[in-house]
C-alpha cells in the first residue's frame, strides 16, 4: 500500500493501573497480611482453600490417590509432629535442604545454591515469618513467573508419613523453611507430583527472575573453570548434571548418575610446581559424596598448608565435596548458569546497569506454529522479534575468556578496519505454564529460536506480506539448540546492528505460550514485528455495482410493499452468487447465520432496504475477488495460514493479537477457512471501523481505545449479535420486521430442495420464474 493513503487506524492505549499493584502480584489474589490479621482476629489457623492438603494436592499418578506412594501420608501442621518448630534455625545454609521421597532434585539443588546468597534468598523467603509471635498458619513465598514476580500464599500442613516429612526436610529437623517453600513450588504448578523430572535452570530462573544457560561440556570444555570463577564471582547460580539413559543410580567413586548437583565454590591450588582448580559441589540429599581425588578423606589434603587446608575442607558427611576439574569433565555433562537480573543485583557499580526486554507469544496452530524449517511454506508465520545491537563489547573476549566459547557463534561477513567488534546478547525462550498440564498429559514441546541479520534496507518494509517472501533470503547469524527444555537460551556475539529472532516449535501447528527475553549489559532496542490496527478507507467506501435485472426483481418481490428484506435474503445470495470462475458455476451458500450478520451490518434493525443491499453486493464481489485470489486450487477454501494476507489485500491491517483471534474463529478443524466465514470475517471488521469512522472528524485520523473496549466491541455490540432471530410478526407492527413475508413460503414442510423438515427460506420456495433464472445460470 502507497504511503500516506488514507485510512482508520486503532491506537491501544493502557488502561491506567490499579492503585497498589507495584511489587509481587498476590497468587490467587491472597493477601499474605490480609489472611494473617483475619485468622489472628478470628483465633483460628488458616486452611488454605485453593491448594487443600490432599490427594490432588500431592498427585495424579504415581502420587494419585490410589497409589502406593500415597498410602499412610497424612497432613499435619509442624507443632503436631515436632516439639519446637522454628521457620529457620540462625542462618539458611545449603545443608538445609535434603531431598526427601520425591524426585526433585533439580529443585532442591537450586534452592542449595541460593542460601550461599542471603540477599537473594530473603527475596524468595521474605523474612519475619515463623511459629511464634504472630503465628496463623499461614506463610508465603515470592517466585518470578514469566516476567513478574508473584507471591504464593500456603498453609503448614505439610504430608507427613509415620511422624517424618515425606519430602523435602532440614538437617535440622525442626526447621521449616524449605519444606514450606516446596509446598509453594507445587501450589504454584499444581501438586507435588508435577515437580517430579526437570532442570535447575528452571528453578533457578524461578527464584531469581534471572537469565539461565546450559554449558554441554562434551562439546567444549575450554575456559569453564574462568567461567565458572566470573558466574560465581557475579553471584549467578551454578549447578552440574551427571546425565543417565537409566535414572538414577550411584557409581563406585560416590556420585550419582542422572542427579542434578550444586556447584558451590573453586579454588586454585598448588601443590610444589603443579597448579591445580578445584570445584566444590554438594549433593542435595545432604549425603552421598565423591569418593576420589579431592574427596573428604583423600590423603593429599594432607600435602597442603595447614591455612588452605583449614579453610577448604570439612571432613562431614553433609553432602558437599571438593574435586579436581578434570575429574569433573569425566563424570559430569552439563553445567547450569543462571545469570542475575538487574532487578535483584542493583545498579551496576560501574553505572552501566543491564537492560532488559520482554515479550509474551503464543504458538497457535494455524496462524503462528509455523515450525523450526526456515525453507518450510509456513516458516515466516511464526512470530518475529527485531533485535538492534547498537554498542559493542567494551573488550572483544578472546575464546579463553571468562565466556568464551559458550553459544557464542559469531556473525559472518567482513570485519570493519581489520578488527571484528562484537556484541554479546542473552536470549531465552520460556514455554509457558507447561509443568502445570503434565496432569493433563501435556509435556514440554521441543522448541527454540533462529537469528537473522537484517539489511537496513529492508527494515522499513517488514510486514506480513513481505516476511513471506524476505525471510528464506536472510542470512541466518545463530540459532539455539532445539530441545524439549523449559528454558531454551543462548548467548550470542553478533556484530553491531539489525537482527530478527524467531522463536518456533520444531514440529508446525504445535501449540504453546512462551516468553521471550533479551538480555545485555550494553544497549540495545527490540521490538515485535507487528501491524497497526488499520484499515484504508477504501476497504470501507462502497463500490457501485448496478443489480442485474432478475436480481432487482426479486428483490422487489420478495421485499412486498415495505421495500425491506429481512431474512428472505438467504435465499436471494443462495440463487445469486456463484463462484467467479468460468469453470465452477456453483452456488455459494452463505448460511442464516451469517445472513443476520449481514442485515446487521448493513441494514437498520433487521431488515434491507434496496440501496442497502446494493452496498452489500458490492462488497460481497469485492471479497469474492480476494477470497479467490488466495483460493489459488479452487477447492472453495483458503488456508488459515494465509487469512492475514487476505485480509491485507482487502485492506485490513490487525496487530497479531486480533488476527490470530480472527483466525481461531473461523478457520475449521483442518485449518481452512470457507468463503462463508471469510464473509462473515469481512463483515465484522467492516462493523469495526465503520463503528470508529462515526467517532473521527471526515471519518478518517486516529482513535484510541483500550484493549478492553476492542475486546468488548470484538465479540458484542457492533460486530455481532448472538442471540437468535425471532420468527415474529409484521415488519411494520412495533415487534419489528416480517416473516415470512408472504403465505408461499409460510408453511413448515419437507423441502425438495434440502430434503429434510425446514423453516428455512429455499429456492424450491421461491417464485416459479426465479427458479427458472436459477436454473438458466446453473
Amino acid at each position: 500500500m502507497a504511503c500516506g493513503s488514507r485510512r482508520i487506524t486503532i491506537q491501544l492505549v493502557n488502561e491506567e493501573a490499579e492503585p497498589g499493584t507495584k511489587g509481587p502480584k498476590p497468587f490467587r489474589g491472597q493477601s499474605y497480611r490480609a489472611i494473617q490479621a483475619a485468622c489472628l482476629d478470628e483465633g483460628i489457623l488458616f486452611r488454605d482453600p485453593y491448594f487443600p492438603a490432599g490427594p490432588d494436592a500431592l498427585g495424579y499418578d504415581q502420587l494419585g490417590p490410589d497409589s502406593e506412594k500415597a498410602k499412610g501420608v497424612e497432613w499435619k501442621r509442624p507443632h503436631e509432629f515436632c516439639a519446637e518448630p522454628q521457620f529457620i534455625c540462625e542462618d539458611m545454609s545449603r545443608t538445609d535442604v535434603c531431598q526427601g521421597s520425591l524426585g526433585n532434585c533439580w529443585f532442591l539443588a537450586a534452592a542449595a545454591s541460593l542460601t550461599l546468597y542471603p540477599r537473594l534468598l530473603c527475596r524468595v523467603v521474605p523474612p519475619g515469618q515463623g511459629f511464634q509471635d504472630g503465628y496463623a498458619g499461614v506463610f508465603h513465598f515470592q517466585l518470578w513467573q514469566f516476567g513478574h514476580w508473584v507471591d504464593v500464599v500456603v498453609d503448614d500442613r505439610l504430608p507427613v508419613r509415620e511422624g517424618k516429612l515425606v519430602f523435602v526436610r532440614s538437617a535440622q529437623r525442626n526447621e521449616f523453611w524449605a519444606p514450606l517453600l516446596e509446598k509453594a513450588y507445587a501450589k504454584l504448578h499444581g501438586s507435588y507430583e508435577v515437580m517430579r523430572g526437570g532442570h535447575m535452570n528452571e528453578a533457578f530462573v524461578d527464584f531469581t527472575g534471572g537469565v539461565g544457560e546450559v554449558l554441554y561440556l562434551r562439546q567444549n570444555a575450554s575456559g569453564l573453570f574462568a567461567a565458572l570463577r566470573h558466574a560465581l564471582a557475579k553471584e549467578s547460580l551454578v549447578g552440574a548434571t551427571a546425565l543417565s539413559d537409566r535414572g538414577e543410580y550411584r557409581t563406585g567413586d560416590g556420585l550419582v548418575k542422572g542427579h542434578a548437583y550444586s556447584v558451590t565454590g573453586t579454588h586454585k591450588v598448588s601443590l610444589g610446581f603443579t597448579k591445580l582448580r578445584l570445584l566444590r559441589l554438594r549433593n542435595p540429599w545432604g549425603r552421598v559424596e565423591w569418593t576420589g581425588a579431592w574427596s573428604d578423606s583423600c590423603p593429599r589434603w594432607d600435602e597442603l598448608p595447614t591455612e588452605w587446608r583449614d579453610a577448604l575442607l570439612v571432613r562431614k558427611e553433609d553432602g558437599e565435596f571438593w574435586m579436581e576439574l578434570q575429574d569433573f569433565l569425566c563424570h559430569f555433562d552439563t553445567v547450569q548458569i543462571c545469570s542475575l537480573s538487574p532487578e535483584v543485583l542493583g545498579p551496576s557499580p560501574a553505572g552501566g546497569g543491564w537492560h532488559i526486554h520482554t515479550f509474551q507469544g503464543r504458538w497457535v496452530r494455524g496462524f503462528s506454529s509455523g515450525g523450526s524449517q526456515p525453507g518450510a511454506e509456513t516458516f515466516w508465520t511464526n512470530p518475529q522479534f527485531r533485535l538492534t545491537l547498537l554498542e559493542p563489547d567494551e573488550e572483544d573476549e578472546d575464546e579463553e575468556g571468562p565466556w568464551g566459547g559458550w553459544g557464542a557463534t559469531g556473525s559472518r561477513g567482513p570485519t570493519q578496519g581489520g578488527r571484528n567488534p562484537k556484541c554479546t546478547v542473552l536470549l531465552s525462550l520460556i514455554q509457558r505454564n507447561r509443568r502445570r498440564l503434565r496432569a493433563q498429559g501435556l509435556m514440554y514441546l521441543t522448541v527454540g529460536f533462529h537469528v537473522f541479520q537484517v539489511g537496513p534496507q529492508l527494515l522499513g518494509l517488514w510486514d506480513s506480506p513481505r516476511s513471506r517472501a524476505l525471510l528464506p533470503s536472510l542470512l541466518r547469524a545463530d540459532r539455539s539448540p532445539f530441545c524439549a527444555r523449559r528454558d531454551v537460551s543462548r548467548r550470542c556475539r553478533l556484530r553491531p546492528g539489525h537482527y530478527l529472532v524467531v522463536p518456533s516449535t520444531a514440529r508446525a501447528g504445535d501449540e504453546a505460550d512462551f516468553t521471550l527475553r533479551v538480555f545485555s549489559e550494553r544497549r540495545h532496542t527490540a521490538m515485535e514485528i507487528d501491524d497497526v490496527i488499520s484499515a484504508d478507507l477504501h476497504a470501507l467506501m462502497v463500490p457501485y455495482i448496478p443489480l442485474e435485472l432478475g436480481l432487482e426483481q426479486l428483490f422487489q418481490e420478495l421485499a412486498g410493499e415495505v421495500r425491506r428484506l429481512g431474512r428472505e435474503m438467504q435465499a436471494v445470495l443462495f440463487l445469486f452468487f456463484p463462484v467467479a470462475r468460468a469453470h465452477a458455476w456453483t452456488p455459494r451458500e452463505i448460511g442464516l447465520r451469517t445472513c443476520e450478520q449481514l442485515l446487521r451490518c448493513f441494514g437498520h434493525g433487521r431488515s434491507l432496504a434496496l440501496y442497502h443491499f446494493q452496498q452489500l453486493w458490492g462488497h460481497l464481489l469485492e471479497w469474492q475477488a480476494t477470497f479467490d485470489k488466495f483460493d489459488e486450487d479452487a477447492s472453495g477454501t483458503m488456508n488459515s495460514y494465509e487469512l492475514r494476507l487476505a485480509l491485507n489485500a482487502a485492506g485490513f491491517h490487525l496487530n497479531n493479537q486480533l488476527t490470530q483471534a480472527l483466525t481461531s474463529r473461523y478457520r475449521d478443524s483442518r485449518l481452512r477457512v470457507d468463503f462463508e466465514r471469510f464473509v462473515s470475517c469481512m463483515a465484522q471488521l467492516l462493523c469495526l471501523f465503520r463503528h470508529c469512522s462515526q467517532h473521527l472528524d471526515g471519518g478518517e485520523g486516529v482513535i484510541c481505545l483500550t484493549h478492553r473496549q476492542v475486546s468488548l466491541d470484538w465479540g458484542m455490540g457492533a460486530l455481532e449479535c448472538r442471540s437468535p432471530l425471532p420468527h415474529a410478526s409484521c415488519l411494520l407492527s412495533p415487534s419489528g420486521w416480517r416473516w415470512p413475508p408472504s403465505p408461499s413460503i409460510s408453511a413448515r414442510s419437507t423441502c425438495s430442495w434440502r430434503q429434510e423438515s425446514c423453516w428455512e427460506p429455499c429456492p424450491s420456495r421461491l417464485p416459479a420464474w426465479a427458479r427458472i433464472y436459477a436454473t438458466g445460470r446453473g
